[in-house]
């Protein structure tokens, strides 16, 4: 079939005005806002439920001078879902001509438990989750699940299937937070407009978690190369947009959590400077507690031929002074464990993305599951699959598909993983008189069942009238 000229005229008119439509989308993407929030932090830095809290941020400009607004909202975090945000507050901020400005907000939380901050300054925003702990617990049991580098392979890659399973199943076993160690985006080579892109794509995901999920910044979200100097701030400040500090600590039951950041932008590949000194005072902090756990994203000790940080010889020695119970690392995308001077290295870098060593050398899909009980600490890996799930809202059959031991090996060392039983506390259902589990939660329209699974076995439970 010929075209007229008319119709010609009419398609290439209809064509410019599309590619002008998305040129203008994408140059409106690509804007940055007149103000950034580019620092958050809190003192005390262990946040108990009933005692004032001040939040202090940073915000620069990208543009005039000018006295901003920042409006604070705080929303609860359930068994399955967060709340609706309630304001709690404002204040206001001068900020000069491309420079920055700092303001403070005092608040105090009731209740103990998981909370998630907004601080908003028109199109400028920060999301920072914190955990309000009810006070020490010496004999405090609880469960925690690590993982890290789930980042796509490339900068216009959705998130991989393999993190939507290990969500999946990280929810199914609800346990009480986790813990994902870096490299969430892709990152490299990407401008404003497609870091807003991976941004939305990753926390359209990291939602889905039932589960609150901290995280240990990386190089990818940080544009940070192999040189100290390097990185992005506007990718610095799209990250804390998003997920908030850069590095933090927090106190659960008997045990002390300490969250790195191995790539602020300037200091790549390093723990120093402020951070470092600041990290010098929490693992001071952690003598009064039975247990010590570090997260962060480049490791200090790995497999034969990874990549570590700079300074790692420094940090592994301040690990060893004060005793921590285990560092739990990423970007090396594979599965290790090594115990050097009474510590335990875990390096958890298969979140999704593309591994690095071959399956028996620890090039696999998996997480970590870390139970506290009291003065023991336990370590269960679990591959991606684990689980195989069948049925609808009313029924379902759950099988533990990971039912062989592993054993890896590369340049002499070995060490393993084996399949254990687990308890999973998240199976939902509709609400109805459960069999074949325990009811321990009711929260978004379902009823959260519990259910013990061994090894290549299988458990229905259902709900009914």
């Amino acid at each position: 079939m010929r075209l007229s000229s008319r119709r010609k005229k009419q398609l290439a008119a209809s064509l410019l005005l599309l590619l002008a439509v998305a040129g203008g989308v994408y140059y409106y993407l690509n804007l940055l806002p007149p103000v950034m929030f580019t620092w958050i932090e809190w003192k005390p830095e262990i946040i108990r439920a009933g005692k004032p809290v001040t939040f202090t941020v940073t915000l620069n400009s990208t543009g005039g001078s000018g006295t901003h607004r920042v409006d604070v909202y705080v929303a609860r975090v359930y068994y399955a879902h967060v709340g609706e945000p309630e304001k709690a507050g404002g204040f206001e901020v001068q900020v000069p001509a491309h420079g920055s400005g700092k303001g403070s907000f005092t608040y105090t939380f009731d209740k103990p438990g998981f909370y998630v901050l907004y601080f908003r300054s028109g199109q400028a925003s920060l999301r920072q989750l914190v955990y309000v702990s009810p006070g020490y617990n010496a004999d405090a049991r609880f469960t925690f699940a690590v993982y890290g580098d789930n980042r796509p392979v490339n900068s216009i890659s959705p998130q991989p299937d393999v993190f939507k399973e290990l969500i999946r199943e990280v929810n199914l076993i609800h346990p009480d937070f986790s813990v994902l160690v870096g490299d969430v985006i892709y990152g490299y080579r990407s401008d404003v407009a497609r870091l807003k892109w991976q941004w939305s794509d990753f926390m359209s995901v990291y939602k889905s978690s039932i589960v609150p999920i901290f995280v240990a910044p990386g190089n990818h979200e940080m544009q940070t190369e192999n040189v100290p100097d390097s990185g992005n701030p506007v990718a610095q400040a799209l990250y804390m947009s998003h997920l908030g500090r850069l590095y933090y600590a927090f106190e659960y039951g008997n045990s002390l959590f300490i969250v790195l950041d191995t790539d602020i932008v300037g200091q790549s590949y390093l723990v120093t400077g402020r951070q470092l000194q600041w990290l010098k005072g929490m693992l001071e902090l952690g003598r009064n507690y039975k247990h010590v756990f570090v997260f962060l994203h480049k490791p200090v000790v790995t497999y034969e031929g990874g990549d570590m940080l700079d300074n790692a010889e420094q940090l592994k020695q301040l690990f060893t002074q004060y005793h921590v119970t285990a560092v739990f690392q990423g970007h090396d995308h594979a599965y290790y464990h090594e115990r050097v001077n009474g510590v335990d290295y875990y390096v958890t870098g298969g979140a999704g993305a593309p591994l690095y060593l071959r399956p028996g050398s620890g090039g696999v899909h998996h997480y970590l599951l870390v139970t506290v009980d009291g003065d023991k600490v336990h370590v269960q890996f679990f591959l991606v699959p684990s689980f195989k799930v069948e049925g609808g809202d009313t029924s379902k059959t759950i099988s533990y598909v990971f039912d062989q031991p592993l054993v890896f090996h590369r340049y002499g060392y070995t060490w393993s993983a084996k399949p254990e039983p687990v308890l999973l506390r998240g199976i939902p259902l509709k609400p109805g008189n459960v069999e074949g589990g325990q009811p321990v939660a009711r929260d978004n329209g379902y009823v959260y069942v519990a259910a013990s699974l061994d090894p290549g076995e299988s458990v229905t439970v259902s709900s009914g009238p």
